[in-house]
């Protein structure tokens, strides 16, 4: 009885085993290191044969999702070798297993299944699963880390709308324009106006906004002014992480008109103005501004008080960018601002409250990255009228920095660029210091291939303006002039005094000193 029952266990154990899915043999896969995306997944192979059972050392490694074909690559794995193996097309939001099958005894051999051992994730989640729009309503209801892409020319034929993003949810997803245009947007309703970050995207972080066009927008805040600091631009107003990226933007026929600082509060407030953007970091690149304005009044200019340091305080007023902030700013190049006009209005309705800083030029309000800048290029027109309260004392007198290119220029240099615009001051008395030059109104280090043949000219009703700097470039070195240039119609002339610009070369054709086709291809004579 013993010997039957032990010959039908050991049968039972033969058909147990005949039965499982356990390798047929000690050689095993491992799976490590699964990268789930929407439409694409990743992982790490090994494949250990210690008894060197298997045909050969190619393997399979499929994915499938329940009810489907697999998808299958085959693998070459040396012993001890690990791969990365990528799957792309896959489906959102959708399990898919695992299976690496080997050879032995020329039969195919399971060293590795794992069930739903990938969940890809949802459109949008990355930057190579973008989400459509199409809408305006699909627009204006982005998700703030989502990614998108714009599929045709959007209209929204004058309305207005909220800016999309703040500073508690700062944009941190992607908007891919596909070279469509964002049009006629009036951005006026008071509720819309009444934000410190007023701009379409408004508060962003480490996002990235490219191959986008926008024409016809206009921002106007008269119907509520902002009280506080504000940011204004078209595009985005804060920039709050150096990862942002801007490329391949195009901004037309539009502009910006703010009221700021009315009735001199208290305390006035800073403001920051640039058609790309207001106060920002990160990278931006290949940005043209065409036919558009910028409009500030304000009736005091916020500063530092006697004895106080100087820092981010005070008006920015760029072209394209109000402030690239300090040792901020990266790949900041290729920007060209043409036919568009800045226009300056600080009318002081009281004594100002402290010395006020004003930084305005035709691409940047100021630019204080560590990283230098290059391939800019404009013929801004900027005006600048500023009336002192009679009661003002000496020792708040407002500060002006003005450029064609930079209002200021801090640690970082140029490189081939050009200023072809005019320059007005008009100035009711004599102010603390006016800093105005063709390129940068203050520069603290070199730079290469500078060329001006724009205009200053500056009047003061009362006074004259002593304690001032005017020229073309501010900062003085050994090679100065083999690098800055003018053409013939480069002039100075403050209070009626022509200033001398006999020392720099007079060249006849802009690449006979630029070689940056980008600047050579946009520059234009004002």
């Amino acid at each position: 009885m013993k010997k039957v029952l032990s010959v039908v266990t050991v049968a039972l154990l033969f058909l147990l085993v005949s039965c499982t899915s356990t390798p047929q043999s000690n050689a095993r896969a491992y799976i490590t290191s699964i990268t789930e995306r929407s439409i694409e997944a990743s992982f790490r192979v090994e494949v250990k044969d210690p008894d060197k059972e298997l045909d050969t050392r190619d393997f399979k490694v499929r994915i499938q999702k329940q009810g489907e074909d697999y998808k299958e690559q085959l693998v070459s794995l040396d012993q001890g070798q690990v791969k990365t193996v990528s799957f792309e097309g896959l489906s959102n939001e959708t399990k898919y297993h695992i299976t690496v099958l080997g050879t032995k005894n020329n039969k195919d051999i399971e060293l590795y299944f794992k069930e739903n051992a990938i969940t890809t994730k949802k459109q949008g989640d990355y930057k190579n699963d973008p989400i459509p729009v199409t809408t305006k309503e699909e627009f204006t209801k982005m998700d703030y880390q989502k990614h998108y892409v714009l599929k045709n020319d959007i209209d929204f034929q004058d309305s207005s709308i909220t800016p999309l993003f703040n500073s508690g949810s700062p944009f941190r997803g992607s908007f891919d324009g596909g070279n469509f245009t964002l049009k006629n947007i009036k951005l006026t309703n008071e509720n819309d106006v009444y934000k410190s970050y007023l701009s379409i995207f408004g508060y962003v972080s480490n996002a990235t906004i490219e191959n986008l066009k926008v024409d016809n927008i206009h921002i106007d805040n008269v119907e509520k002014p902002y009280i506080g600091i504000h940011y204004v631009s078209i595009l985005v107003s804060k920039v709050a992480n150096n990862d942002f990226v801007m490329n391949n933007v195009e901004i037309s026929n539009s502009s910006i008109k703010v009221v700021h600082n009315l009735n001199q509060s208290t305390t006035n407030r800073n403001l920051y103005v640039g058609l790309a953007g207001a106060s920002v970091q990160g990278t931006f690149s290949n940005i043209t501004i065409n036919n558009s304005k910028i409009d500030v009044t304000q009736n005091g200019v916020n500063g530092t008080a006697t004895g106080e340091q100087q820092a981010t305080t005070g008006t920015y007023i760029g072209g394209a960018l109000g402030l690239v902030e300090q040792d901020k700013g990266k790949g900041i190049e290729k920007i060209t601002v043409t036919d568009t006009e800045i226009n300056l209005n600080v009318d002081q309705d009281k004594q100002a409250l402290s010395k006020g800083l004003v930084y305005v030029g035709g691409i940047f309000g100021s630019y204080r990255s560590d990283r230098n800048t290059q391939e800019l290029v404009t013929n801004a027109s900027i005006t600048i009228n500023h009336n002192k309260h009679e009661e003002t004392p000496d020792e708040k007198l407002d500060t002006l920095y003005v450029g064609g290119i930079a209002g200021s220029m801090i640690k970082s240099r140029l490189n081939n660029v050009v200023y072809s615009g005019n320059i007005i001051l008009s100035v009711s008395d004599t102010l603390n210091r006016v800093y105005a030059s063709l390129i940068s109104g203050t520069a603290t280090t070199s730079s290469t291939k500078l060329l001006a043949s724009g205009t200053i000219l500056l009047t003061t009703t009362n006074g004259t303006q002593n304690a001032s700097t005017f020229e073309i470039y501010p900062y003085t070195w050994v090679n100065k002039l083999l690098e800055v240039k003018v053409l013939s119609t480069a002039q100075i002339t403050i209070d009626s005094n022509v200033i001398d610009l006999s020392n720099y070369e007079v060249i006849t054709n802009v690449n006979d000193l630029i070689d940056s086709q980008f600047v050579i291809s946009n520059y234009k004579a004002n």
